[in-house]
């Protein structure tokens, strides 16, 4: 007999389901308020027993003390999975340890800040190209930029512009009909009638057909280069001294684009919004940026706990890319009062867990100060996850995110249009319609 965290009522299920595939975050959230920090729903669209849960015990517990009774849910092992492969976010198991082994030494600080100057160069250009604009689309702009910058990074000059826009545009529509088969499950046969999913099974093969010969060019070539696709095809297996094959090699470069990119153009948008609509904290951003002088896009001064950094630090509170995830449980579990059995989901709801008053002052406010306190690590916050699978670009993402931040605010500022931030929740959590209209700062420099 199991003893599950409080129900969701029959007669409010049919709401929640629908409000699931619509609002997410606001019908979890209101059955938070409802129900405590973790409740539990029956889903007989799916078949399937989820508990919710925004306990940052309980995230711990799942996540890291227990991790090993706990793996990603069919949603993203398969299908997420069939469309970009068995990558590091897809992948599970035994394999995945694998793969994580061989792939996170590539992401180093050291070799991180490798890529410096190619960041630097991307993000002059974009700048460069947007002041042209009378109006901007700021989603637009930065996730144009990160997904240039995980390009050049990964490929260096291997990579022309129309191959980029072609991966590109293939990963948007597939995004686009993942989510139409995570929200409506039911119309499953429907997509295949229709021919949606062999489609976009054929924009995931064209993709691998790009990435294959960008990579067998490269095996062809000689030369130092600078990307981590070179780090990539050197890397060896610690049991067998191989290679990566050219498929689970192209897998994990698909889960880098995607990953790679959209996590900071989301973030880089919220901060961009968050700061002009804060003027002293855009003020103290300028103050440092020319108080380093000639060193504020040194490496040196990048990291640490500089305003750059708080300041994005507290988007990533108030707007966490992942603003969900989930695991399934391999066995019976219990924690503290309650017991579920195996097979159930567990979905934690970072956004709620980074705002709830319980554990944070002003929790809806901007307040990039909180991350000087010295009890912030005592906070449940969690933006690159936790455990075994916490995210290994972070550091990758940070760089890119204080360098942009840095060389826009030197010499320009954004003149908002947009009054109310409003995001939608997909695979990620994305801001929607943030229009702006970039112009020479007025600060002294």
């Amino acid at each position: 007999m199991y003893n599950y965290p409080p129900k969701v009522s029959e007669k409010n299920i049919w709401k929640t389901l629908l409000k699931l595939n619509s609002d997410p975050i606001a019908i979890i959230s209101q059955n938070f308020r409802e129900l405590g920090n973790t409740y539990t729903l029956n889903s007989f669209l799916v078949n399937k027993r989820f508990v919710f849960s925004r306990d940052p015990e309980l995230f711990d517990y799942v996540m890291r003390k227990n991790q090993k009774n706990y793996e990603k849910s069919a949603i993203q092992t398969h299908v997420l999975g069939k469309y970009l492969g068995k990558g590091l976010l897809t992948n599970t198991g035994k394999n995945w340890l694998k793969q994580r082994r061989l792939v996170q030494p590539n992401f180093s600080t050291k070799n991180i800040e490798l890529l410096h100057q190619t960041m630097v160069d991307e993000i002059k250009a974009t700048i460069e190209d947007q002041i042209k604009n009378e109006t901007i689309d700021l989603y637009k702009m930065t996730n144009s930029l990160t997904f240039n910058i995980i390009a050049k990074t990964l490929f260096g000059n291997s990579i022309d512009y129309d191959q980029i826009l072609r991966i590109s545009g293939s990963i948007t529509e597939i995004q686009k009909m993942f989510i139409k088969e995570v929200r409506k499950p039911f119309l499953m046969s429907w997509y295949k009638v229709s021919g949606q999913l062999k489609k976009h099974l054929q924009l995931s093969d064209e993709m691998r057909v790009v990435f294959r010969e960008i990579i067998l060019k490269r095996q062809s070539e000689t030369g130092d280069f600078n990307d981590i696709l070179q780090n990539l095809l050197q890397s060896r297996y610690e049991d067998s001294g191989e290679p990566m094959a050219m498929e689970q090699l192209i897998d994990e470069i698909i889960i880098l684009f995607v990953a790679g990119h959209e996590t900071s153009a989301n973030t880089l948008a919220f901060t961009l919004f968050l700061i002009e609509n804060n003027e002293s904290e855009k003020q103290l951003l300028v103050k440092e940026i020319n108080d380093l002088g000639g060193d504020f896009l040194s490496l040196k001064t990048l990291f640490g706990n500089s305003k750059t950094m708080t300041i994005i630090k507290e988007a990533l509170r108030l707007y966490p890319p992942a603003w969900i995830i989930d695991r399934v449980a391999l066995e019976d579990d219990s924690f503290k009062d309650f017991s579920w059995e195996k097979g159930t989901i567990v979905e934690f709801l970072l956004y709620d867990m980074h705002r709830n008053p319980v554990d944070w002052e002003q929790p809806k406010s901007f307040l990039p100060e909180r991350f000087e306190e010295e009890d912030i690590k005592s906070k449940p916050y969690f933006p690159f996850g936790n455990g075994a699978r916490y995210c290994i670009g972070e550091h990758f993402a940070f760089m890119e995110m204080i360098l942009f931040l840095r060389l826009f605010y030197k010499k320009h500022q954004l003149e908002i249009e947009t009054k109310e931030m409003k995001t939608i929740a997909l695979i990620t959590l994305r801001p929607v319609e943030l229009r702006g209209k970039i112009v020479l700062n007025n600060f002294e420099n």
